[in-house]
């Protein structure tokens, strides 16, 4: 079973391998709590993500000086620091996830408030993945407003090579992560920004393979990218192979039947998007999110604007006319940049 989840309304619930948009709608309700992430066995992959939802649809707010501890097999393992450069974004140093172990977190809000997830145990296997891309030149689709538009896009596919098939449920995510230069004028030359994000934010890729026999799920469509101004210096793809709980995929797939479902009243009634975090004095309180231990594989692929067979037409910073974008003068103004440089780029 292949399940896509489209953008919808409300809010943002940041997940998965780096930061993960996914749109949801929570009746508009602003207050609630959102703690999202997860614990990876891959370094730099443990993200957590703390926020209260506005009452409008705008992002959540994030919130700052939390703290996370991890817990593996119910032994206090570490505790989550929160990023200086994206305030609300904790991340686990120096720490591996171990397929087999047992995890959670337990979350204390500034103003005193704590919040426990349920205990999740890690997938032994997450197989392996390779992965590649396809530029068209004209590729017809619907935009965020309903409009049929042609634009240039970058698809990117995955070859998975499946775990063992205990390992039933797989998610296919995709970052991208290129360079920006830009800053302010003067005899030193500012540092370049590394923008991490979503290379396709509004679209993830479920598999449950109860009944498939196969072990290799070739071509799997997982993003769609247009192209932009990011792809005039250095664009990384980072495609994950994730195996979840059964648990996590219930939890995706609910968001999927959430923001996908419409019709008459005879229809199923939309599931009800039950995380696994709760307020550890007060449970009737409603906290949205999910905390995961996954089991992941990765595989990078590189484009420059050299790969692209024909002109990449958009609004540069070398260009003579119009105001340049803020980004040309501050590149930190982009969201999630960081001159911190990713030691593999």
């Amino acid at each position: 079973m292949i399940l896509k989840v489209p953008g919808s309304l409300g809010f943002i619930l940041l997940l998965t391998a780096c930061v993960l948009p996914v749109e949801i709608d929570t009746e508009r309700r602003g207050d609630s709590v959102i703690i999202s992430g997860q614990l990876s066995n891959l370094a730099g992959q443990s993200v957590v993500f703390v926020g209260i939802t506005a009452d409008i649809e705008r992002l959540p707010y994030p919130v700052s000086n939390a703290v996370i501890d991890l817990y593996a097999d119910d032994l206090l393992a570490g505790s989550y620091v929160e990023d200086q450069s994206n305030t609300g974004k904790y991340i686990l140093q120096d720490y591996e996830g171990v397929p087999g172990k047992t995890y959670r977190i337990h979350v204390t809000l500034p103003d005193g408030r704590t919040y426990e997830s349920l205990p999740e145990k890690m997938p032994e296997d997450s197989g392996e993945v390779d992965s590649y891309y396809e530029i068209v030149k004209d590729e017809e689709f619907i935009d965020y407003e309903g409009i049929l538009v042609r634009q240039p896009v970058v698809k990117i596919y995955a070859n998975g090579v499946l775990p063992a098939p205990k390992n039933r449920f797989i998610r296919w995510t995709v970052e991208e992560v290129f360079i920006l230069f830009g800053g302010p004028s003067g005899p030193v030359t500012p540092p370049p920004c590394f923008v991490t994000q979503l290379a396709d934010p509004q679209s993830i890729v479920l598999l449950d393979r109860q009944f498939l026999t196969a072990t290799q799920y070739p071509h799997q469509l997982v993003a769609i990218r247009v192209v932009d101004y990011t792809f005039e210096f250095r664009h990384y793809f980072v495609t994950y192979q994730s195996a979840l709980t059964r648990e996590a995929f219930e939890y995706w797939r609910n968001v999927d039947i959430l923001v996908s479902q419409s019709g008459s009243i005879f229809d199923t009634p939309p599931a009800v998007i039950n995380g696994n975090i709760s307020n550890t004095t007060d449970e009737s309180e409603r906290v949205f999110g999910y905390f995961e231990a996954a089991h992941q594989t990765l595989h990078r692929v590189l484009l420059t604007r050299d790969d692209f067979p024909f002109p990449l037409n958009f609004s540069s910073c070398n260009s003579s006319t119009g105001v340049p974008p803020r980004r040309c003068s501050d590149c930190l103004s982009v969201r999630n940049a960081s001159h911190v440089r990713p030691p593999w780029f």
